[in-house]
Protein backbone atom coordinates (compact mmCIF):
# COMPACT_ATOMS: atom_id res chain seq x y z
CA UNK A 1 0.00 0.00 0.00
CA UNK A 2 1.66 3.49 -0.81
CA UNK A 3 0.23 6.26 1.45
CA UNK A 4 1.10 9.82 -0.46
CA UNK A 5 1.27 13.27 1.46
CA UNK A 6 1.72 16.05 -0.92
CA UNK A 7 3.26 18.43 2.45
CA UNK A 8 6.13 16.68 3.57
CA UNK A 9 7.10 19.16 5.85
CA UNK A 10 3.88 17.64 8.30
CA UNK A 11 4.63 13.88 7.24
CA UNK A 12 6.48 13.76 10.72
CA UNK A 13 3.59 15.17 12.90
CA UNK A 14 1.07 12.28 11.75
CA UNK A 15 3.16 9.07 10.76
CA UNK A 16 5.48 6.99 12.38
CA UNK A 17 7.06 4.45 10.00
CA UNK A 18 7.25 5.23 6.53
CA UNK A 19 7.90 3.90 2.77
CA UNK A 20 9.84 5.83 -0.02
CA UNK A 21 9.25 4.60 -3.34
CA UNK A 22 10.14 5.67 -6.91
CA UNK A 23 9.44 2.15 -8.61
CA UNK A 24 11.93 0.61 -6.15
CA UNK A 25 12.09 0.53 -2.10
CA UNK A 26 14.64 3.79 -1.48
CA UNK A 27 14.30 3.42 2.18
CA UNK A 28 11.85 2.54 5.03
CA UNK A 29 11.29 2.94 8.81
CA UNK A 30 11.05 5.44 11.33
CA UNK A 31 10.27 8.99 10.02
CA UNK A 32 13.38 10.68 10.95
CA UNK A 33 15.46 7.96 9.26
CA UNK A 34 13.12 8.09 6.28
CA UNK A 35 13.03 11.51 5.35
CA UNK A 36 17.14 12.06 5.47
CA UNK A 37 18.25 14.71 2.46
CA UNK A 38 20.13 11.74 0.46
CA UNK A 39 16.75 9.47 0.59
CA UNK A 40 14.87 12.84 -1.06
CA UNK A 41 17.14 13.12 -3.53
CA UNK A 42 17.18 9.42 -4.91
CA UNK A 43 13.26 9.55 -4.78
CA UNK A 44 12.91 12.78 -5.82
CA UNK A 45 16.34 13.24 -8.31
CA UNK A 46 16.87 17.23 -6.05
CA UNK A 47 14.16 18.29 -8.76
CA UNK A 48 10.57 19.08 -7.86
CA UNK A 49 8.18 19.84 -10.02
CA UNK A 50 4.94 22.02 -8.97
CA UNK A 51 2.46 24.00 -10.44
CA UNK A 52 2.51 28.23 -9.40
CA UNK A 53 0.45 31.00 -10.59
CA UNK A 54 3.85 33.70 -10.04
CA UNK A 55 3.36 34.87 -13.77
CA UNK A 56 -0.30 35.17 -13.62
CA UNK A 57 -1.66 32.31 -13.97
CA UNK A 58 -0.75 28.63 -13.44
CA UNK A 59 2.34 27.34 -15.00
CA UNK A 60 4.27 24.08 -14.65
CA UNK A 61 7.66 25.01 -12.90
CA UNK A 62 10.75 23.57 -11.36
CA UNK A 63 13.40 23.87 -8.88
CA UNK A 64 16.36 22.06 -7.42
CA UNK A 65 15.80 20.57 -3.70
CA UNK A 66 17.69 23.63 -2.49
CA UNK A 67 15.70 26.39 -4.62
CA UNK A 68 17.94 27.11 -6.55
CA UNK A 69 17.61 26.91 -10.86
CA UNK A 70 13.75 27.74 -10.72
CA UNK A 71 12.43 26.98 -14.52
CA UNK A 72 9.32 27.83 -15.77
CA UNK A 73 8.71 24.95 -17.85
CA UNK A 74 5.11 25.76 -19.81
CA UNK A 75 5.10 29.64 -20.54
CA UNK A 76 1.19 29.31 -21.95
CA UNK A 77 -1.22 31.50 -20.88
CA UNK A 78 -3.90 28.60 -20.62
CA UNK A 79 -3.52 27.10 -17.01
CA UNK A 80 -1.32 23.98 -16.57
CA UNK A 81 -1.25 22.25 -13.63
CA UNK A 82 -1.00 19.14 -11.69
CA UNK A 83 2.34 17.75 -12.72
CA UNK A 84 3.79 14.23 -12.20
CA UNK A 85 7.34 13.35 -12.91
CA UNK A 86 8.12 9.69 -15.11
CA UNK A 87 9.65 6.45 -12.76
CA UNK A 88 12.48 7.65 -15.18
CA UNK A 89 12.64 11.32 -14.40
CA UNK A 90 12.96 12.09 -17.78
CA UNK A 91 9.51 13.53 -18.70
CA UNK A 92 6.51 15.03 -16.75
CA UNK A 93 2.60 14.59 -17.12
CA UNK A 94 -0.03 17.51 -16.82
CA UNK A 95 -3.12 18.72 -16.96
CA UNK A 96 -3.59 21.99 -19.21
CA UNK A 97 -6.86 23.70 -20.09
CA UNK A 98 -5.33 25.11 -23.12
CA UNK A 99 -7.48 23.62 -25.91
CA UNK A 100 -10.63 24.86 -23.92
CA UNK A 101 -11.42 21.92 -22.11
CA UNK A 102 -8.55 20.11 -19.48
CA UNK A 103 -6.65 17.37 -21.30
CA UNK A 104 -3.36 15.33 -20.12
CA UNK A 105 -0.25 16.50 -21.98
CA UNK A 106 3.48 15.29 -21.04
CA UNK A 107 6.91 16.56 -22.24
CA UNK A 108 10.51 16.06 -21.71
CA UNK A 109 11.41 17.12 -18.22
CA UNK A 110 13.69 20.80 -19.84
CA UNK A 111 10.21 21.75 -21.10
CA UNK A 112 10.32 20.35 -24.79
CA UNK A 113 9.01 18.07 -26.85
CA UNK A 114 5.27 19.01 -25.86
CA UNK A 115 2.33 16.20 -26.82
CA UNK A 116 -1.20 16.18 -25.74
CA UNK A 117 -2.28 12.58 -24.66
CA UNK A 118 -6.11 13.19 -24.23
CA UNK A 119 -8.97 14.82 -26.57
CA UNK A 120 -12.09 14.37 -25.44
CA UNK A 121 -14.71 17.32 -24.89
CA UNK A 122 -15.14 15.79 -20.81
CA UNK A 123 -12.44 16.83 -18.25
CA UNK A 124 -9.12 15.37 -17.90
CA UNK A 125 -6.87 15.60 -15.33
CA UNK A 126 -4.54 14.98 -12.09
CA UNK A 127 -1.96 12.62 -14.15
CA UNK A 128 0.56 9.59 -12.46
CA UNK A 129 2.85 7.39 -14.08
CA UNK A 130 2.56 3.43 -13.79
CA UNK A 131 5.65 2.06 -11.89
CA UNK A 132 7.08 1.29 -15.42
CA UNK A 133 6.00 4.93 -16.82
CA UNK A 134 4.35 3.17 -19.72
CA UNK A 135 1.05 4.37 -18.89
CA UNK A 136 -0.95 7.20 -17.19
CA UNK A 137 -3.62 6.47 -15.10
CA UNK A 138 -5.36 9.74 -14.69
CA UNK A 139 -8.94 11.24 -13.47
CA UNK A 140 -11.71 11.82 -16.66
CA UNK A 141 -15.25 13.37 -16.41
CA UNK A 142 -16.13 10.96 -19.62
CA UNK A 143 -19.21 9.22 -18.08
CA UNK A 144 -20.60 12.12 -16.29
CA UNK A 145 -18.97 11.78 -12.93
CA UNK A 146 -15.39 11.73 -11.64
CA UNK A 147 -13.24 8.44 -13.31
CA UNK A 148 -9.79 6.52 -12.91
CA UNK A 149 -8.95 6.05 -16.28
CA UNK A 150 -5.52 4.08 -18.08
CA UNK A 151 -4.19 4.94 -20.94
CA UNK A 152 -0.85 4.58 -23.36
CA UNK A 153 1.54 6.87 -23.60
CA UNK A 154 0.45 7.92 -26.88
CA UNK A 155 -3.00 8.62 -25.44
CA UNK A 156 -4.55 5.39 -26.74
CA UNK A 157 -6.24 2.66 -25.39
CA UNK A 158 -8.06 4.92 -22.50
CA UNK A 159 -10.06 2.66 -20.29
CA UNK A 160 -12.63 3.23 -17.41
CA UNK A 161 -11.51 1.14 -14.21
CA UNK A 162 -13.63 2.54 -11.49
CA UNK A 163 -17.17 3.11 -13.44
CA UNK A 164 -18.97 3.42 -10.26
CA UNK A 165 -21.50 6.43 -9.95
CA UNK A 166 -19.39 8.01 -7.04
CA UNK A 167 -16.71 10.13 -7.80
CA UNK A 168 -13.19 8.80 -7.85
CA UNK A 169 -9.99 11.11 -7.08
CA UNK A 170 -6.12 11.74 -6.12
CA UNK A 171 -5.57 8.60 -8.03
CA UNK A 172 -1.47 7.21 -7.19
CA UNK A 173 -0.08 4.58 -9.38
CA UNK A 174 2.32 2.34 -6.57
CA UNK A 175 3.68 -1.56 -7.14
CA UNK A 176 2.79 -4.39 -4.85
Amino acid sequence: MLVVHHDLQTVPEYFDWVTLLNVRRIASGPVAQVFTDENLRQTYGGRIAFDSDRSGDYEIMVVNADGSGMTNLTRHPAWDVSPAWSPDGRRIAFSSDRDMNWEIYVMDANGSNLMRLTDDPADDDHPTWSPDGSRLAFVSWRTGDAEIWIMNLDGSGATNVTNHPAEDWDVVWGEW
